[in-house]
């Protein structure tokens, strides 16, 4: 599962057809691409269900509704307030979806995490006193696990609402609340967290935290899947991409970079530890817009992606296929899904 942060709103249509992939090879590819349709103005998936399925946004009548794509076809779901906007984080293999639905202007500040049933975006309830709370991901199981916190104390307690129980909620054992909020959900239920001290995961109640390395500061998590973790840190000065292994450890990504300036999409990977991210000026990104992606597998170099002045991947699927979007001559975005061939 994953945690992506959202581009914005200014994305522009497209059309087309989604197809289903076989897991892309280690060797380097070409990635074929083909565009998404849209209802309204352009859209972005941010998630998958690993079967050829995306899910995320698209721009209806000037605002970000939550969307679906399975089998050449988009479906909108119904939302549950017109003023919120919506980020959608996670799908699992039936196609329900979880993410977080938020608004705020001088003296109102909302988020509201939700799941999908059917193709109607319902609110998931909060716990004790806590007044906002965010969805990070959903297991085929249908358990989801998010976070709430309050107005003023800045902890935030890490819950999980089972599948067995609809409509309620609980806190995960062994997480006191904390002033750093959880980082992604694998599909075990194992969450990446954010301490003070660096980044660990929480397995069944215990906590073990992640390696570094000498010159690596500031480390970030952006994805988490099958044990392995991608995310960015500093290492010795210069932004980079890191790979951590299933026992931990910490690998720079060779060729690699990020920027938090914009909302270009971040490092994603998928259970079989296929990674897709910014790669650095040196092998051809461009730090200042925020473009140029490669592939990486299990911390090893693949190849650039797609093209790299235009293409901006944001999940890939244990499928192998990724979702993400084409900028086009006047920095609009448009969805679209690549396959490795």
């Amino acid at each position: 599962m994953h945690r992506y942060r959202f581009l914005g709103s200014a994305l522009l249509v497209a059309a087309a057809l989604l197809v289903p992939t076989s897991t892309a090879s280690a060797a380097a590819c070409s990635w074929r691409a083909t565009a998404l349709p849209v209802p309204g103005q352009g859209g972005m998936p941010t998630a998958t269900d690993h079967q050829g399925g995306f899910s995320g946004v698209a721009d209806i009548g000037g605002r970000q509704r939550p969307v679906a794509w399975k089998n050449g076809a988009y479906s909108v779901f119904t939302v549950m307030n017109d003023v919120l906007s919506y980020e959608v984080a996670d799908e699992n293999r039936a196609g329900t979806i979880v993410g977080t639905a938020r608004v705020s202007f001088p003296g109102v500040s909302v988020s509201t995490a939700f799941r999908s049933r059917g193709d109607v975006l319902e609110e998931l309830p909060k716990l004790g006193n806590n007044t906002k709370a965010a969805a990070l991901g959903i297991n085929d199981a249908g358990d989801i696990t998010g976070y709430v916190w309050g107005d003023s104390s800045g902890l935030t307690t890490v819950v999980r609402w089972p599948a067995a129980q609809p409509g309620t909620v609980t806190a995960l054992p062994g997480l006191a609340p904390d002033p750093t909020q959880p980082q992604a959900v694998d599909e075990d239920g194992s969450v990446l967290l954010l301490r003070d001290s660096g980044l660990a995961i929480w397995r069944a109640g215990t906590i073990t935290p992640l390696g570094t390395l000498p010159g690596l500061q500031f480390p970030d998590g952006t994805a988490f899947s099958n044990g392995r973790v991608v995310g960015n840190a500093s290492y010795n000065n210069k932004p980079v991409g890191v790979y951590w292994d299933q026992q931990g450890a910490a690998h720079v990504l060779p060729g690699s970079s990020y920027n938090l300036s914009n909302g270009n999409p971040q490092l994603t990977l998928n259970r079989d530890g296929l990674i897709t991210g910014r790669i650095d000026v040196a092998h051809g990104g461009n730090d200042s817009k925020g473009t140029g992606y490669g592939v990486w597998r299990q911390g090893a170099w693949v190849s650039n992606f797609g093209d790299i002045t235009r293409d901006l991947p944001s999940r890939i699927g244990d499928d192998g296929t990724v979702a993400g979007a084409r900028m086009d001559a006047d920095g609009i975005y448009h969805p679209y899904v690549w396959r490795c061939s």
